[in-house]
């Protein structure tokens, strides 16, 4: 379970919960749950060589032998695949005739499937510092203060000192990397944030705030509806507020044709935000 977990980049309660679902559909069980694992019962090994049939069925419809159309494995944070990765992904479809697997996952998971070679490339926001994995840096993205429209903050921000005791909503928990990097910079102006909420959904964040449940820090990149979710983007005064951009692929692919193509379109990308975005970090 573990592994076919690790394959799919799902959690383990995720797969265990589909696999039920599964056996429901069908009306019998698949697996003999032991303390070691699973194993399959008499009518699991009956449907495993169905199971690989459709597999296979759906491989050919996919896939012509005459035509093979190679995959593109994409792994991101909620930031980037919010903004960055579908505009990156367009593009490619446009100059490449591939078929894309895209996931979301946390720092650590995409560490993990960059260095056991599960996907081709990582949108980061902070660097990776592994033998076997390839980086690339993009101008970083700034990050701003989100506040209600209605706030005071909005006509007049007197400075960092004076979030102390303002309810926040945080992205993420504590351990995230983002989610560090705000506290670090905030504890520099000796501000210690009154955590109110967590979130790991940055629509979700905006939506909190412009619903005047408290004010958040979010990447620049990703405040491009304020109007429309009723919140408010204040620039820091602070060049250090700034989060990494970072493109990671696994050394084994660096000579393929795809991975130069794909990086090409991803350069170009950040490429037009700087030449068209002059006024930000971007």
């Amino acid at each position: 379970m573990s592994r076919t977990a690790e394959q799919l980049f799902m959690s383990q309660s995720t797969v265990t919960t589909r696999l039920q679902r599964l056996e429901r559909d069908i009306g019998y069980h698949l697996f003999d749950r032991t303390p070691n694992g699973v194993q399959l019962t008499p009518a699991g090994k009956r449907f495993l060589p169905l199971a690989e049939q459709v597999v296979s069925l759906e491989q050919q419809m996919v896939q012509t032998a005459s035509h093979p159309v190679q995959t593109l494995r994409v792994m991101s944070g909620r930031a980037f695949v919010s903004t960055d990765v579908p505009q990156c992904l367009h593009r490619m479809l446009q100059v490449e005739d591939v078929r894309l697997q895209v996931r979301m996952g946390l720092y650590e998971d995409m560490v993990d499937a960059l260095i056991g070679n599960q996907v081709d490339f990582c949108f980061l926001g902070e660097p990776v510092y592994h033998p076997r994995v390839r980086l690339i840096e993009f101008p970083d993205d700034a990050i701003d203060l989100v506040v209600p429209v209605d706030h005071p903050f909005t006509h007049d921000f007197p400075g960092l000192a004076a979030l102390s005791g303002q309810p926040m909503v945080a992205f993420s928990d504590s351990t995230a990397p983002f989610r560090k990097r705000i506290t670090m910079l905030l504890a520099k102006h000796d501000v210690f944030p009154d955590i109110r909420m967590e979130l790991d959904s940055i629509d979700g964040i905006k939506a909190m705030v412009g619903h005047g449940l408290g004010i958040s820090f979010l990447p620049r990149r990703t405040l491009h509806d304020s109007e429309a979710k009723g919140y408010v983007a204040i620039p820091v005064q602070d060049k250090a507020f700034t989060r990494p951009t970072l493109l990671a692929y696994p050394d084994a692919l660096e000579d393929q044709p795809l991975t130069k193509r794909f990086i090409e379109i991803v350069s170009e990308h950040y490429q037009h935000q700087a030449r068209f975005h002059p006024d930000s970090s971007v």
